[in-house]
């Protein structure tokens, strides 16, 4: 325990001390006050005291007891927190050494992150400079590459012209060292029949000298052994006929003498010969050697060249080869270049089809449209004409009506004449309307047709009222023939041609109207005033305003 801490425990002893009453004072203080007690006694002899006093001291024992067990108790928690506390403070303090250690090193990793950003800026500014210098100078080097390859190109054309002349040439050399190299096969094989006659001749040389010395010694001691015989014998016979033959053996020594010295004279001469054909045979031996060696020198001269010509013929071959392969890849990329020009051109000739075929496309579709505005025209025209063809009709059946209903009025009195005249008028205005009607719409059916058809024949069979189709109202009105006063239908009818329609439009409405009552129905007259006839009239049906 440190000074400090003990200095803690002696100020909580005090402060107990002053808290405490007499009667829990210390025991130091109540030993005193034990002692004071037994002193008195001696002095004064008093046991009242003392018997009082004795509970109160076993009380302030157990009390003090108590608080020194809580002072103890209290001194040891001092201890632990004094402990702890320095423990927490030398934590504190390495704490504080480590966090000043790392706010220094948060210091150094900040200054040096700045220096490494300051760094990296400047090498980013740098690398910029560079990147721009690079892309200018990459810029300069590609259009002197450029410029490079354009005269590499001319270069290498240039070359491959000198290279295909030069291949020329070369195939030339190569044929002559063909023509060279079979003449020396044939040279190499002279030369070696020329060694093996040669070898053979001297051979042949060497036996046949040999047998001249041979002969020639064998001649010489043949002759010596019979010129000894003979003089022997000439010396014999001498001394045998000295006396008697001595003129005629003189005579036929000399003779003898004379062949035998003829004899050597022809070996001699032989010899002569021979020793002349074999210097000859030397001289011709030495100028074959002679030939040999400057055959040898020319077959190693042959052998250089004929290494170096092999040496040039396989880099001919090899440049050759690549020859041929960059004239089969030029061939190549020729024979695609003519299958794109092909394709190309097939294209073409398939984008020409197409454009014409749009053109004709676009023609019908110009027709169509043109077809499909002329039959809208068409239908709006029929549609107007069915339109006025049945305000007509309505017309016509109020109108037959209200002649109905007179003829149902009338059914109760007496004949009438004029009612009859009536009647008549205007069943003619009726059959006028209709025929009109009826005359105008087919001819507007009729017209679109003929437009739509003028290239072909006109049909004869048909006569010019007949309807093109059957089918629709207005074709089977038109295709009935208008009743006329007194035909039975037992005479034939004669031939008649209605009106024009395209002449009945020029005129006005009136004027159509009285016109074809005229051509229609001339035999019949109008009688009576107007005005009896005026409610009996037919509204004004116009057929082409609508």
């Amino acid at each position: 325990m440190g000074p400090t801490s003990l200095a803690t425990t002696w100020l909580l002893k005090g402060a107990l001390e002053q808290w405490l009453p007499p009667a829990m004072a210390p025991k130091k203080k109540a030993t005193q006050g034990a002692k004071e007690p037994e002193v008195k006694k001696k002095k004064g002899g008093k046991k009242d005291a003392s018997t009082a006093n004795k509970p109160m001291e076993t009380l302030g024992e157990e009390i003090r007891e108590f608080y020194h067990i809580q002072i103890r108790d209290l001194e040891d928690r001092l201890a632990r927190y004094q402990r702890k506390w320095d423990e927490l403070a030398v934590q504190e303090k390495l704490f504080r050494q480590e966090f000043e250690q790392l706010a220094n090193n948060k210091k150094e990793i900040v200054a040096f992150l700045k220096r490494t950003l300051n760094q990296r800026v400047d090498e980013i500014t740098d690398l910029n400079e560079q990147l721009q210098s690079l892309q200018l100078a990459k810029e300069m080097e590609k259009d002197a590459f450029e410029a490079q390859l354009a005269q590499v190109r001319h270069e290498f054309q240039e070359t491959k012209d000198q290279l295909t002349t030069e291949n020329i040439i070369l195939g030339g050399k190569l044929t002559a060292l063909e023509e060279f190299r079979m003449q020396k096969e044939e040279l190499t094989e002279k030369f070696v029949s020329l060694e093996d006659q040669l070898q053979k001749q001297e051979n042949e040389y060497k036996d046949y000298v040999y047998n001249l010395e041979k002969k020639s010694v064998l001649d010489k001691d043949r002759l010596r052994k019979e010129i000894i015989q003979r003089v022997n014998l000439v010396a014999t016979e001498f001394r045998k006929v000295a006396t008697n033959q001595m003129w005629d053996t003189t005579k036929r020594a000399i003779m003898e003498n004379n062949t035998v010295t003829l004899q050597l004279s022809k070996i001699s001469r032989q010899g002569m010969q021979l020793l002349q054909e074999n210097e000859q045979l030397k001289g011709t031996q030495d100028k074959l050697c002679k030939q040999l060696d400057l055959l040898e020198n020319t077959q190693k001269v042959m052998a250089r060249h004929s290494r170096g010509h092999h040496k040039v013929i396989l880099m001919l071959t090899e440049k050759c080869r690549e020859q041929q392969q960059g004239r089969a890849e030029a061939e190549r990329l020729c024979l695609r270049l003519s299958q794109l020009e092909q394709s190309h051109g097939q294209l073409q000739h398939d984008h020409q089809a197409l454009r014409s075929q749009r053109d004709q496309l676009n023609l019908q579709l110009e027709r169509q449209q043109a077809k499909a505005q002329r039959l809208q025209r068409e239908l709006t025209e029929e549609q107007k004409v069915r339109a006025g063809l049945e305000t007509a009709l309505a017309q016509a059946t109020f109108f037959l009506q209200d002649i109905l209903q007179m003829q149902s009025d009338e059914e109760g009195g007496d004949f009438d004449v004029v009612f009859q005249l009536q009647l008549k008028e205007m069943l003619q205005q009726l059959l006028t309307m209709l025929s009109s009607a009826l005359v105008l719409s087919p001819q507007l059916a009729v017209c679109p047709r003929r437009k739509s058809q003028p290239h072909g024949p006109p049909k004869e069979s048909q006569p010019s009222t007949q309807p093109p189709r059957m089918g629709s109202l207005p074709q089977q009105l038109s295709s009935i023939t208008p009743y006329q006063p007194g035909d039975l239908g037992l005479v034939p009818r004669r031939a008649h041609i209605p009106p024009n329609p395209e002449d009945l439009r020029l005129l006005s409405h009136t004027t159509r109207v009285g016109t074809f009552q005229l051509h229609s129905y001339p035999e019949i007259h109008t009688s009576g005033s107007p005005k009896r006839f005026k409610k009996f009239s037919l509204p004004e049906v116009s057929l082409l305003s609508k």
